[in-house]
């Protein structure tokens, strides 16, 4: 128990000469990624929208991310790689790099690509009028920078009116005979991921039904909306496929 006790009181102690030196391997002129966020910001026009988007749900998309954290505050694996020397040929130097991770060094251009990502995720997701800025505060004294995304989705597009262009009747008496399974809707977000999965999953209950030469991209989508509207008008059109006999 004695040695437990010894061997936590040196292992706390050196976490705080670990966090002295977090930007030991940080080279001259560049910044430690120090933290990264993503803010939902309110609409500017005072429209109750995008409440729905939560900024959890757009970390993914992001490029560039800080040095892993242990219990949420602790960079356990930045500070292990920094416990080696300069010579990266060391083997002992190559050990504690191995287990550790390298500092995370600010880039420009990732966090360029991550706005880009943030906005295009939302537009998909239907808010097409979705902005992205992106604020950074960088402290040269100490090598560090923060970045926060600032994200204002706005309202998003919504289906006002679903309806179906199926020419083939035995596909469109398969496909509707599945209708409860079918995941789109009359009054939801015009969200183009459920539409794609929407078009995978018809898909796969087509050849299940016999249909073995069906794919996907025998369903297309067609939004209209009037300009300015938020309101789509949208038709699932299918192509007529080969039958469950093999004949056109």
């Amino acid at each position: 128990m004695r040695k437990l006790i010894d061997a936590l009181t040196v292992f706390a102690a050196l976490l705080m000469m670990w966090s002295c030196s977090t930007v030991k391997h940080v080279p001259e002129g560049e910044f430690l990624l120090n933290t990264v966020k993503v803010k939902i910001e309110p609409d500017t026009t005072g429209a109750d929208c995008g409440k729905d988007v939560e900024a959890s749900s757009l970390v993914n998309y992001l490029r560039q991310q800080p040095n892993h954290k242990v219990l949420g505050f602790l960079k356990l694996q930045l500070a292990t790689y920094n416990l080696s020397g300069r010579d990266s040929t060391g083997s002992f130097n190559k050990w504690l790099r191995r287990l550790g991770q390298a500092p995370v060094i600010y880039d420009e251009a990732l966090t360029a690509q991550s706005q880009r990502q943030l906005r295009l995720a939302l537009v998909n997701r239907g808010y097409t009028d979705a902005s992205v800025s992106v604020d950074t505060l960088a402290r040269p004294d100490k090598k560090k920078i923060d970045v926060t995304y600032h994200v204002t989705p706005g309202c998003p597009h919504v289906v006002r009116m679903l309806t179906y262009d199926i020419d083939d009747e035995g596909v469109s008496r398969d496909i509707m005979a599945d209708y409860d399974k079918i995941t789109l809707r009359q009054g939801m977000d015009f969200d183009r991921n459920m539409l794609e999965a929407e078009r995978v999953a018809i898909t796969e209950r087509l050849r299940d039904k016999g249909y073995y030469d069906f794919v996907k991209d025998y369903i297309t989508f067609i939004a209209d909306t009037s300009s300015g509207s938020k309101m789509i008008d949208l038709t699932m059109k299918v192509r007529p496929p080969s039958r469950p006999d093999g004949t056109p």
